[in-house]
């Protein structure tokens, strides 16, 4: 098989139910006392590079999880994401390097429900952290939207979801990401970055 870079992108298309993604749209509303505005370092060219507050709110069911509820849909946006991390090590051992396990990337502390509005977007950005991260998660909430299309390297490829789409990728220097601006409706994921 010969691979490009974009076969790095594991799609999982209709992972999580409906119901369970309503669900999720649900513990968002029912908890937006709780969001924030998130940031992260921004790759601009002929600039360097900068930390932009995207214009996106976000409730971080990972840092709630003292809250029952929230907890409650922490441990099932996991169960979406371990499924995620297991068919992509099976996809990556298979086609890549028969030594990787989930090990290399089993382990999050910021499961996030993330809420995109007309006009907001992700401009391009790194995953890297400061902790190690290998892969980042996208589980997709809903479809009654227009633009929020996921773009990488600089808008050259572009992936576009359904209801309970799911999608993992590394996160490694070349990989830069961003999202669309939302046209018309809201978009509504879960977000989270892998780490060993």
């Amino acid at each position: 098989m010969n691979l490009k870079i974009t076969d790095l992108i594991y799609r999982q298309n209709r992972l999580i139910p409906e119901d369970k993604c309503k669900y999720f749209i649900d513990i968002f509303k029912k908890h937006e006392d709780k969001c924030t505005q998130e940031s992260s370092t921004k790759y601009i060219v002929g600039e360097e590079e900068k930390i932009i507050e995207d214009n996106f709110t976000a409730l971080n069911l990972s840092k709630h999880h003292k809250i029952d509820e929230i907890k409650q849909a922490s441990d099932l946006a996991f169960y979406y994401i371990n499924t995620m991390i297991i068919n992509y090590t099976l996809f990556l051992k298979k086609n890549i390097s028969s030594v990787i396990t989930p090990d290399y990337m089993n382990r999050t502390n910021n499961i996030r429900i993330m809420r995109y509005k007309k006009n907001q977007e992700i401009k391009d950005h790194l995953d890297l952290g400061k902790e190690n991260t290998r892969a980042s998660c996208t589980l997709n909430l809903n479809e009654n939207y227009l633009g929020g299309e996921f773009t990488f390297f600089s808008g050259k490829h572009v992936e576009t979801f359904k209801t309970g789409d799911a999608m993992i990728f590394p996160a490694e220097p070349i990989w830069i990401h961003g999202t669309k601006p939302i046209i018309n409706g809201e978009r509504y994921s879960i977000n989270c970055f892998l780490k060993s």
